[in-house]
């Protein structure tokens, strides 16, 4: 990383970090990390082809439609043309709404969904290749979930949302690398992201908060654009006095941005979600799935079900009475009772329809969450009291979508049919998931991202 200039002021991590990022080409790449980037990329256009049709997401998009913007970038699944900027806001907002996308685990940052809102759009531009945007990918990763660790659980805990916050560096990284920026551009990308980095937990539960993914991505797409034509940025956006980490976290932790840099991937802490909710109600799901498939406990059966889980399960999906679908993807006891009843928890399980059923909310009020500190994020014990006075109990270990537990290559494929043949039919969505699958084949990326539209006839 010899004879890359960067300003004297700049913290030397970050310097680091940003050198790294510019200098990893997609042949550096070790074979791991581009077959699970790829996966993660099939899950994101999944997710967000899953979410185009929500309320939401139509929402931004009539927006984005009222506003115009030169067509340079394309809208998933609806296949508008507009801003690069405009585009990556509703791809963002789509790939986040149905809380079913990505999470590394650590941090509990959701990375791909803002990378890949910037670097789809950026990477249409620029006509770059499906090797480029892997590349884009797996280093963006690397540095928002680098940056993520420097100052998590501190920013966490007062409030903030890290896919909103981290969220944006990482999709600036991304779209830079796409622009082909320098690393001292680069840097100063990362410093026009830092100051647009927002989102507060006290918007889960609403459609805010998939705008937070959204304004990530469109943000990190402005932050390139401008350090491209010559934008400046504080030289230590990062690390100074009053950069991001010091204003957001008590206790950052600079050393985490270059730790076993090149060596210790943070993507092998990403798990890919089987449910359409906040991750940590996902091992007290698994727990009454279990509950009933493998010891044979019916809800009708059910008097009582205890869930000893994380103290974070409580503080994040606490809610005990939500009124819409967001809401109950916020509602640990909800998750638990229609995933008990239908065997699964999707987003059709997270309807307003469905969080106001008599036999959902019946069982909902029998669901008991207790918070237990020797019980980590990936893990729930649940024990079900029955009408004849006995009791059942099950223990999760590493929940379904962990990294420790991760999904098949057969799971993931049924879950990104489950999300796009119902928007784009059964022959198209075969031919997106064969043409992401050998991403790194394509030259450009025209016809793959014609096959993501609707009634779209690209050949993937």
């Amino acid at each position: 990383m010899t004879g890359v200039e960067f300003d004297e002021r700049t913290g030397e991590e970050t310097r680091r970090l940003a050198a790294w990022a510019s200098e990893t080409e997609f042949v550096d790449l070790p074979a791991p990390v581009v077959e699970l980037s790829k996966q993660l990329i099939l899950d994101h256009i999944g997710v967000a082809i899953g979410g185009m049709d929500h309320e939401a997401t139509l929402i931004a998009l009539e927006l984005a439609r009222a506003l115009g913007g030169n067509p340079q970038a394309t809208v998933l699944g609806h296949g508008d043309r507009t801003s690069a900027v405009n585009a990556a806001l509703v791809n963002g907002i789509s790939s986040h709404v149905h809380d079913f996308d990505d999470t590394h685990i650590p941090t509990i940052l959701h990375p791909t969904g803002p990378i890949m809102a910037a670097a789809l759009a950026l990477a249409e531009m620029h006509g770059s290749s499906g090797r480029d945007l892997i590349r884009a990918h797996a280093v963006a990763v690397e540095v928002s979930a680098r940056a993520s660790l420097a100052i998590f659980p501190e920013h966490y805990d007062a409030g903030w949302h890290m896919s909103g916050t981290t969220g944006t560096l990482g999709a600036a990284t991304a779209a830079s690398l796409l622009a082909v920026l320098s690393p001292s551009q680069l840097v100063t990308a990362l410093g026009i992201a830092a100051t647009q980095a927002s989102g507060q937990r006290e918007q889960f539960g609403a459609m805010t908060k998939s705008l937070h993914v959204g304004k990530a991505g469109s943000n990190g797409v402005l932050a390139a654009l401008l350090a491209s034509r010559g934008y400046t940025a504080a030289p230590d956006s990062l690390q100074g006095r009053r950069g991001m980490f010091s204003v957001m976290s008590a206790g950052a932790r600079a050393e985490a941005l270059t730790a076993g840099l090149g060596r210790d991937w943070e993507i092998f802490r990403v798990g890919i979600k089987p449910y359409s909710c906040g991750v940590v109600a996902h091992p007290p799901i698994d727990a009454v799935k279990r509950l009933r498939t493998e010891r044979g406990v019916k809800p009708e059966q059910v008097t009582r079900i205890q869930l000893r889980v994380n103290p974070l399960v409580i503080e994040l999906t606490g809610k005990k009475e939500p009124r819409t679908g967001l809401e109950g993807k916020f509602s640990v006891a909800f998750c638990a009772a229609v995933a008990m009843i239908e065997g699964t928890a999707g987003p059709r399980q997270f309807t307003d329809e469905a969080v106001a059923r008599a036999d959902v909310v019946a069982l909902r009020d029998r669901i008991h969450p207790e918070a237990d500190e020797t019980i980590t994020h990936s893990q729930a014990i649940a024990t079900a009291y029955l009408h004849d006075g006995s009791a059942v109990t099950v223990e999760v270990a590493a929940a379904s979508g962990t990294p420790e537990n991760p999904l098949s290559a057969d799971e993931l494929r049924a879950k990104f049919n489950d999300l796009v043949e119902p928007e784009l039919g059964e022959t198209q969505a075969a031919r997106l998931l064969e043409g992401i699958e050998r991403l790194e084949t394509h030259d450009r990326l025209d016809e793959l991202i014609a096959t993501a539209v609707r009634g779209g006839g690209g050949r993937a």
